[in-house]
């Protein structure tokens, strides 16, 4: 079986290296001519920890990385809405304070030791069925013909398009401007802080590696020209009151980089064509609004499962079913929590804000609350009482 992987990202090279090491004939597309290691910190839960574990990356990652152990989000006011730690159920893994730059060089060297073939600058604009397989289209002519085609090409997926199995692709009308400045003395120190002003703009800090943390403000992405435009010093005066003991932080921030999201949903994340098939990972099958923290884990949990049905389904269309059916319950968990909290702490429905001020803390007491709080973030639930295990 030969497979084409369309995306450089962390889950088509995670999938390439898992599936190398099952001896399968596999190639990794990438549309870059140069790839390079950019982004900002990722939160990285547990369940993406033990993918690269497996891989034998987790301890090289973690040296360069810092734990995140606690979220603490606040109003500008001072108000505490939600403070909780991973201590709060006995026996949780922190999450790991990540730059997106490390884990894409350490997943890319991983690739190249393994002699994954790497085809760069491709740009992959579709895939359709032909005699043998599936054919992937690039501007002009057809690359190669496929048994399997994995589109972990993001949340604006040329294979996904192709596949004409969209239900929703529309971006989230807002984003974040974002930074990563030097945390010498780590005022940050291993939690993740956000505060809150109404729900049209936040500040958020996350431990991105040693000594280095994410600045996040949250804007509409209409409105995020103007800021840039007004400069850095007015950017300061606006976010300065929500940032608190961390202001310093504020000071060292020299540029600011957009950032949208999109809300992708997919009736199937697979089709099927005589014998080959097509299949979508990551945020090419189910993107969300960073809200959660869960993305990249989303992601390698996709991988892990793929590779996993692909060496054990009797068939290529039971593997891509199997994934399918594996993955369903994980993934609407997280759409669903997503899409409850864009409103309530990212959108231009002030009005909530006052009732969620006024509620969380209340909320956050009730027996249980707490817990289950965690074990979303943890970024394994599947329901209220059951959760995803690596199988």
């Amino acid at each position: 079986m030969r497979v084409a992987i369309v995306g450089l990202g962390m889950a088509g090279s995670t999938l390439a290296c898992l599936l190398a090491d099952r001896g399968l004939d596999v190639e990794l597309l990438e549309q870059e001519d140069d790839p390079r290691p950019v982004g900002a910190g990722i939160w990285l839960q547990q369940m993406g920890q033990q993918v690269l574990d497996r891989l034998g990356l987790l301890a090289p990652l973690r040296a360069q990385s810092r734990e995140v152990t606690r979220v603490d989000i606040r109003t500008a006011s001072g108000r505490s809405l939600v403070d909780v730690s991973y201590d709060d159920v006995p026996g949780s893994v922190p999450a790991l304070g990540v730059h997106r730059g490390t884990l894409f060089s350490l997943l890319l060297s991983a690739v190249r030791q393994r002699g994954v073939p790497l085809r760069l600058g491709v740009r992959v604009t579709g895939v359709r069925p032909v005699s043998g397989g599936l054919a992937v289209e690039t501007p002009g002519r057809d690359h190669d013909t496929y048994d399997l085609v994995v589109g972990c090409d993001g949340s604006r997926s040329s294979v996904r398009r192709s596949m004409a199995v969209t239900v929703r692709d529309r971006p989230y009308d807002y984003g974040a401007l974002w930074s990563i400045v030097d945390d010498p003395d780590e005022l940050c120190a291993g939690e993740l802080f956000q505060c809150l002003r109404g729900t049209r703009q936040y500040l958020g800090v996350l431990p991105t590696g040693l000594g280095r943390v994410s600045v996040f403000w949250s804007e509409r992405g209409s409105a995020m020209e103007g800021v840039l435009a007004r400069g850095l010093p007015a950017w300061r005066d606006a976010a300065g009151p929500l940032a608190g003991d961390l202001a310093p932080l504020l000071e060292r921030v020299d540029h600011l980089l957009p950032a949208a999201y999109r809300d992708v949903v997919v009736r199937s994340p697979y089709r099927v064509a005589d014998r080959a098939a097509a299949v979508l990972v990551g945020d090419a099958a189910h993107a969300m609004s960073p809200q959660l923290g869960t993305g990249t884990s989303l992601a390698l949990a996709d991988a892990w499962t793929l590779h996993h049905t692909l060496t054990n389904a009797p068939s290529l269309p039971a593997a891509v079913q199997r994934y399918a059916a594996a993955r369903a319950a994980h993934v609407r968990w997280y759409q669903w929590w997503t899409r409850l909290m864009m409103p309530v702490f990212q959108s231009g429905l002030t009005p909530l804000a006052g009732p969620r001020d006024l509620l969380a803390p209340y909320v956050m007491r009730v027996p249980g609350v707490r817990r289950q709080a965690v074990t979303t973030l943890l970024g394994n639930r599947t329901s209220p009482w059951s959760t995803w295990e690596l199988p």
